[in-house]
Parts: C-alpha cells; structure tokens; sequence
C-alpha cells in the first residue's frame, strides 16, 4: 500500500500487519514494514508508540533525536529505537531508507539490550545484512507473499542475531551460505529441498534464497544441482562403481535421470566423460 505521510514520494511502499493472538503470545512480530523515499517534508514525532522501530538507511540523512542526543543517520547505518520514548526524526537530502515496526515476546528487552550495548545509531560493517533482510522482506510482501506467524517471527530473530553479533566477517561454519553449502555437502546423495536448508539455518525461505544467490551467484536449488554434477565427475575418475551407483550417491533415483542431467550440463554423456578422463584404462571395464 502507499503511505499518507506528508514527505513520501509515490515510489513509496508500506506494508501493515495484524499478527493472531497466538502470535502476540509467542512470537516476535512485525507491525509495519517499508520502503521509504522521502523529501525534506517528511518527519515523525511520537511522545510514545508500543512498536519497537529497526531503520536502514540506504541514502541520503535520516535526522534522529532520541534519549537527548540528536544524531544524523547516513548510508549504511542502523537505527534502532524503543518507541515507547519520546523521539523525534526527519529526512535530508533524498532520504530513502528500509523499516520494521515489530514487537513480540521479550522483544522490548533484547531492543533495550542492544540499545545499551551497541548505542540506538548502530554503524558497523555487517549492517548491509540488516538492510538485505529488510528489503527482501518488503520485496515478499509486495511480490503478494503471505507466511506464517513463525516464519515472520524468524526474520525478527535474524535481525536481533545479525545486531548482537560481532561486527566482524563470520568466521567459516558460522555463516549461514557456510553452513548450508556444509549442509548440501554432507547430505548430497540425498533429497535436499529449499525449505530443508533454509530451516538449516534458521531463515526463512525468501530470505535465505536471496542472501545464498547473493553470496554464491546460483539459487540454492541450482547450487544443488552443480554440487551433485560436481561429486558425479569425481566418482567417475576416482571410483569404478556403476553410473546407476553413482546416481544414488549424488541423490539420484535412477542412472537416467543422473544422465539426462549430466549430459544437458556437461555437454557430453557420464560415460563419455568417464571414458575421456581415464584414458589410460579400457573404457568397456566400467560397468553400466
């Protein structure tokens, strides 16, 4: 939907929430979410608000006055208020920022924690992940996607861990395209499908999908795909087990499908490609 406030351009979307009973028991929960591009002219003043406000700044100046500071926001950063206390903010020079209104069980606590360990202007290097969560949650509910109280709860989940967390580069198997990539490595000759491995890592599919295409360059089906062609070509060269043995092996029911696939990919058949990489050994040895 399109905002009223005074201030916000026509590219402007906004998106209101109203979370069941159980989830306001239970869950973290948005209230509102959105993607703002302001002029000068627009500005928030509450004495009090309940939701809890996470902001990423992706251009120009948001302006905050908060707890008796005044401090300008700029590209990159985050601010994170409990709007319970009275604050004030308002655009400069071509503000266009992403925001989540949320509560939720214990929600005010971890926000005043956080506020009291990193400061409410939140400006280090792993805020580009705040950002990207925020924008691929506005981009689902504006593609017309719908979920449920606890997937929604698992994006304010992942916004508290990305904001306690170290403002350092995951260390590897910390990260969570690591920990999938580790996940598809240790089960390849399995079913693997995308809501298994985005519940690997705690994300929800939408999510997930965007931060491992992002990373990696593939989505993660595809990233499957090549990691089984990829274990395939080694199981080839390095094993004299059958096509139909290699296919269970990288999670293939049949050696059909396992040969349709590689064949598309490869360019040539698994065979084929069997026979050109051991070409000291007599082709015909290796069994079907």
């Amino acid at each position: 939907m399109k905002s009223v406030d005074p201030g916000i351009l026509e590219q402007s979307v906004c998106f209101p929430f109203t979370p069941p009973k159980s989830a306001q028991e239970l869950f973290f929960y948005p209230v509102w979410c959105g993607h703002y591009f302001c002029t000068d002219h627009y500005f928030m003043r509450r004495m009090s608000y309940p939701p809890l406000l996470v902001a990423f700044v992706r251009k120009g100046i948001l302006r905050v006055e908060y707890r008796g500071e005044t401090r300008r926001a700029e590209a990159g950063d985050v601010v994170l208020l409990d709007c319970m206390e009275p604050h004030y903010y308002h655009a400069e020079n071509g503000l266009e920022f992403l925001y989540m209104h949320f509560d939720g069980s214990n929600a005010h606590a971890i926000t005043r924690y956080i506020i009291e360990t990193n400061g409410w202007m939140i400006q280090r290097e792993n805020n580009t992940l705040v950002g990207d969560l925020l924008f691929d949650m506005v981009r689902f509910y504006q593609d017309g996607g719908v979920e449920t109280g606890m997937q929604s709860s698992m994006r304010i989940y992942r916004l508290f861990e990305l904001l306690l967390a170290p403002d350092s580069t995951p260390a590897m198997g910390e990260d969570p395209v690591e920990l999938a990539v580790q996940y598809i490595r240790a089960h390849i000759g399995e079913t693997i499908t995308l809501e298994e491995l985005s519940a690997s890592v705690c994300l929800s599919v939408s999510y997930f999908s965007h931060l491992f295409k992002k990373r990696t360059g593939f989505a993660p089906v595809e990233y499957v795909i090549n990691s089984r062609i990829e274990r395939a070509k080694v199981l080839l060269v390095r094993s004299n087990d059958s096509i139909a043995e290699i296919a269970e092996k990288v999670g293939y029911a049949s050696s059909g499908s396992l040969i349709n696939l590689f064949t598309k990919r490869v360019g040539v058949s698994p065979r084929q490609y069997r026979v050109t990489h051991l070409s000291l050994r007599e082709p015909a040895g290796f069994p079907e």
